[in-house]
């Protein structure tokens, strides 16, 4: 008599185990809202001109501001996918948001006005927004220079559609 309810037992615990398992775990967030809406801010105003308001970087064609001729008017993306260059995820998805970061702090730090030098804070803020315009879920656990996390484990592949 002991044992049909142990069986039962047994067996819904066992469907509930694979019901668990079955289920993909969320990819972990590692910006928060606010970082990623003060990075967009600090983009709109410093980036954008470069990158474009859409973060789809620069071609080589239309209106090209003066300090980019020397690049051709060739800017990468920092989102989605631009015909000149390879989309940012497929470039940067199996980098780290540290390499990123470093990137970003890299690149701004050199760009006008030339003596102009961003804080950490803010070269934080505008990875967060990178990482969000790519599909990246914020949470509550804020980017830090040492967050090092593969870009493609917390941001969907984006494709040329967008």
């Amino acid at each position: 008599m002991m044992k049909k309810p142990l069986v039962t037992a047994a067996a819904i615990a066992g469907c509930g185990f694979f019901v668990l398992t079955g289920q993909q775990a969320a990819p972990p967030a590692v910006y928060t809202a606010a970082q990623a809406a003060a990075g967009r801010a600090a983009y709109q105003s410093s980036c954008a001109k470069c990158h474009t308001d859409t973060l789809m970087g620069r071609n080589g064609t239309g209106e090209v501001p003066e300090f980019l001729r020397v690049y051709g008017g060739k800017i990468p993306p920092l989102a989605g996918a631009n015909s000149a260059f390879a989309p940012f995820m497929t470039k940067w998805g199996a980098r780290t948001t540290k390499a990123l970061y470093r990137r970003i702090q890299e690149a701004a730090g050199g760009f006008p006005p030339p003596d102009r030098r961003l804080d950490e804070e803010l070269y934080l803020n505008l990875t967060a927004y990178i990482l969000q315009a790519n599909g990246a879920r914020p949470g509550t656990q804020a980017l830090t220079t040492s967050t090092a996390v593969e870009i493609r484990s917390i941001a969907p592949t984006l494709t040329d559609t967008q």
